[in-house]
């Protein structure tokens, strides 16, 4: 509430008696007419009248505004939204032993909570309403609400045990149960799209992690290939230089066979000499040892 005057603590009590004051002279003045008399007379004897066939409507909130109830039952059990509208009829109907103390209430309540179990029990359009998520208590708490404005509409274009509460958000323009169901497919409509939203980033996440997942194996990968490119170069590396070191070694040739001349008998033609071919041992490199060598290496390098 906003606060036009101010004053010291001091004069607090003085100042409140002194309202209090005018504010019953006032209230006794406008109540005291004709007019005013009438209008409470006449809404005492519509408090106090029941339908053919039906009792008094009674309830226990006092002079408890619905509206304050509805928001003390949120914030006491913890909710994420308003109470279903069969569970604050029970709150304001009812007395600490759980019995009801207004008839169609009763029968209203006891209606619509049997129409929503079977709903679930022979599966809702609206999914599996029985887990213990929120979009789940989300659809239960629609079906209670779509089944109670059914089945509390009254004659006179109100619902029937819902007092203030069905007054909130309503248009003057729009009977009372037409605005409570539009209102109730808004949030409904809501609540579904922010689940929607709430399972993409989840999908978005689990991507996300799968993809830094992907990206350390393709790193260690990287790694292991160049580690293995680095090992197999060095080794080439090596048997090049062990080639080259046996290549440049000097070649050794053998001498050539020189037969010694024989004397001949005189008058005995001497038989010409033939050279035997000087022969060259090949390049060490070239030889059988060294290939051998080569093989053992490869070998002992594993390749």
């Amino acid at each position: 509430m906003l606060q036009h005057y101010y004053w010291d603590d001091q004069f607090l009590d003085e100042i409140y008696l002194k309202w209090k004051r005018q504010t019953q002279a006032t209230m006794l003045e406008k109540y005291s007419t004709e007019q005013a008399k009438k209008k409470s007379a006449k809404a005492a004897k519509s408090r106090r009248s029941a339908p053919v066939g039906k009792k008094m409507h009674k309830h226990g909130a006092d002079p408890h505004c619905f509206l304050n109830i509805e928001y003390k039952m949120m914030f006491d059990q913890g909710l994420d939204g308003s109470p279903s509208y069969p569970a604050l009829a029970r709150e304001t109907h009812t007395v600490k032993d759980g019995s009801f103390l207004d008839e169609r209430t009763e029968k209203i309540v006891l209606e619509v909570e049997q129409a929503v179990e079977e709903m679930l029990q022979d599966g809702s359009p609206l999914g599996d309403s029985q887990t213990d998520s929120t979009a789940a208590s989300n659809a239960k708490r629609y079906l209670l609400n779509q089944e109670y404005i059914k089945r509390g509409k009254t004659e006179k274009g109100t619902v029937y045990g819902l007092d203030s509460v069905q007054y909130k958000n309503s248009s003057a323009s729009v009977p009372i149960p037409v605005s409570l169901k539009r209102n109730l497919d808004v949030d409904m409509h809501m609540s579904g799209f922010e689940t929607t939203i709430s399972e993409v980033r989840e999908d978005i996440a689990g991507v996300k992690k799968d993809f830094s997942a992907l990206k350390t194996e393709i790193n260690a990968f990287k790694t292991e290939v160049t580690w293995g490119m680095s090992a197999s170069q060095a080794t080439l590396n090596m048997i090049l230089q062990t080639l080259q070191s046996q290549a440049s070694t000097p070649a050794s040739t053998a001498q050539p066979f020189q037969p010694q001349a024989q004397s001949q008998p005189q008058g005995q033609p001497q038989a010409p000499v033939q050279s035997q071919a000087q022969s060259t041992a090949p390049p060490p490199h070239l030889t059988t040892n060294n290939q051998s060598n080569l093989d053992r290496w490869c070998q002992e390098l594993g390749m």
